[in-house]
C-alpha cells in the first residue's frame, strides 16, 4: 500500500504546532537563533536525521539529512529569525514548523521510494545571511530541488521577488572654517548632495521594478565647519538579476561622479549580502498547484513584492517559494495585527495545511523520477 503523506502530517500536528509556538514565544534575532536551532536539531536527531551543527562562521545553521538509496536529493528551508522589536512578525515560526513537518513527513515515505530529505536550518533571512553563507559552504551542491512556503494575508503561487543589495557609501573630504577660510576645505556634505541628485537624474531611466533609497547616516556635526566626511547608506532592487548588477553600477557611478565634483575620496562597502532576484520553478509550481486546488485553496490576485535569500538559491536550485494564507484578516507582513493572528485557530490549520503540500509536492518527485527531469530540463533552459 502506498504511503499517505497527509496521515503521517496528521500524526505529527502537536509536535509541528508546538514547535510555531515555542519559536513564537521566544523571539531571537537573525544570528541569534539559539533556542530555536537547537530546538528544531533536537526534534529532528530524535527523528533519525544527520545533523550537522558546527558552523563556526554561522552557529545558529544547520543541515539535516535523511537518505535511503539513490534518488532525488529535496531540501525544505526552516527560517525561524525575529524582526527586532515585534518579534516573529514575519511568520518564520510558520516557516519552520512547516518546514519540519513536510521534512519528518518525507523522510518516512524514504521507506518506500529512495532519495534524500534535508532540512536545511537558515538564519537571518531578514539580513539575507542564511541561504548565501550555506551555499557557500557547498550544502546545496547535491541538492535536485527546494522548497518552502511563506505565510501572509493573501495566497499567491509566484510573487515577484527582486534582488536586492544594500551598500554604504563613505565620501571624505577636509574640514575647514564654514567663515573664515571655507576656501580650505572639501566639503563630503556636498558630495552627499549631488550623490542623491544623481540618483534622482537617474531615477527617469530606471526599470519600473527597480528601487533606490536610503539615509543618510552621517554629514558634519557642526553648521559651521565644512564637513569632512559623510556616509549614505543605500538599497538597490530589481527583478531582473542581471539588470539588478547594472543597477549597482549606474549608483556607484553617480557616487563616482560626485566624488570627483566635490574633490573627496570615494570609499564603499557593502553592508549585507545581496539577495538574489527568484527564479521560481513552473514545473514544480505546478505540481504544488495540483495540491492547492484539492485543498479548494484560491489564488488571489498578486500585487505584492519583496526580497528574500531565497532568491539566492532559485539561482543554483530548482526552487519555489509560494505564499499561503494563514490569517484571516488582511494584516500586512512585520505588523503587530499579523503577529496577533498567527496564534489563531486558522493560522494553527493553515500550518498543518502547509505542511501538508509541502510535503505531497515532494512526494511526487520522489515518486516520479519524469518529474524531477521535467523540472531540471526548465532550470537548465533559463
Amino acid at each position: 500500500m502506498s504511503i499517505n503523506i497527509e496521515h503521517i502530517v496528521e500524526a505529527y500536528r502537536d509536535k509541528i504546532l508546538d514547535l510555531s509556538l515555542y519559536i513564537r514565544n521566544n523571539p531571537e534575532i537573525g544570528l541569534k537563533e539559539f533556542l530555536a536551532s537547537e530546538k528544531l536539531v533536537e526534534m529532528l536527531k530524535k527523528e533519525g536525521f544527520e545533523v550537522k551543527f558546527d558552523f563556526k562562521e554561522m552557529p545558529t545553521a544547520f543541515v539535516a539529512r535523511k537518505k535511503s538509496g539513490e534518488g532525488p536529493v529535496i531540501a525544505l528551508m526552516a527560517e525561524y529569525d525575529a524582526l527586532p522589536g515585534i518579534g516573529n512578525a514575519c511568520g518564520h515560526n510558520l516557516i519552520a514548523a512547516m518546514s519540519f513537518g513536510a521534512a519528518v513527513a518525507l523522510s518516512k515515505a524514504l521507506e518506500e521510494y529512495p532519495g534524500e530529505v534535508i532540512l536545511m536550518g537558515t538564519p537571518a533571512e531578514e539580513l539575507g545571511e542564511g541561504k548565501p553563507f550555506l551555499i557557500k559552504q557547498g550544502e546545496f551542491d547535491d541538492v535536485d530541488v527546494a522548497m518552502m512556503i511563506h505565510p501572509n494575508s493573501k495566497t499567491y503561487l509566484d510573487v515577484p521577488v527582486l534582488a536586492i543589495g544594500g551598500i554604504d557609501f563613505h565620501f571624505y573630504g577636509k574640514a575647514a572654517h564654514a567663515a573664515a577660510n571655507p576656501y580650505m576645505g572639501v566639503n563630503a556634505l556636498d558630495a552627499v548632495i549631488l550623490f542623491f541628485n544623481n540618483i534622482n537624474a537617474l531615477r527617469q531611466q530606471l526599470r519600473d521594478d527597480a528601487r533606490v533609497h536610503g539615509i543618510i547616516i552621517e554629514a558634519g556635526s557642526a553648521a559651521n565647519s565644512i564637513p569632512d566626511k559623510s556616509k549614505v547608506r543605500l538599497e538597490m532592487r530589481a527583478k531582473d538579476q542581471k539588470y539588478f548588477l547594472e543597477l549597482i553600477e549606474k549608483v556607484k557611478k553617480c557616487a563616482e561622479a560626485a566624488a570627483l565634483a566635490t574633490g573627496c575620496r570615494l570609499e564603499w562597502n557593502h553592508f549585507e549580502p545581496n539577495c538574489d532576484s527568484l527564479k521560481a520553478n513552473q514545473s514544480m509550481l505546478d505540481i504544488y498547484k495540483q495540491h492547492l486546488d484539492a485543498f479548494n485553496i484560491k489564488l488571489d490576485p498578486c500585487n505584492e513584492t519583496g526580497s528574500t535569500d531565497m532568491g539566492n538559491v532559485s539561482q543554483v536550485v530548482p526552487s519555489i517559494h509560494p505564499w499561503l494564507k494563514m490569517i484571516e484578516g488582511d494584516a500586512g507582513l512585520h505588523t503587530q495585527e499579523f503577529l496577533d493572528e498567527t496564534a489563531s485557530e486558522f493560522a494553527k490549520e493553515k500550518t498543518i495545511i502547509g505542511a501538508k503540500l509541502l510535503a505531497l509536492t515532494g512526494l511526487e518527485i520522489l515518486k516520479n523520477s519524469n518529474r524531477l527531469i521535467e523540472i531540471k530540463k526548465e532550470f537548465n533552459e533559463n
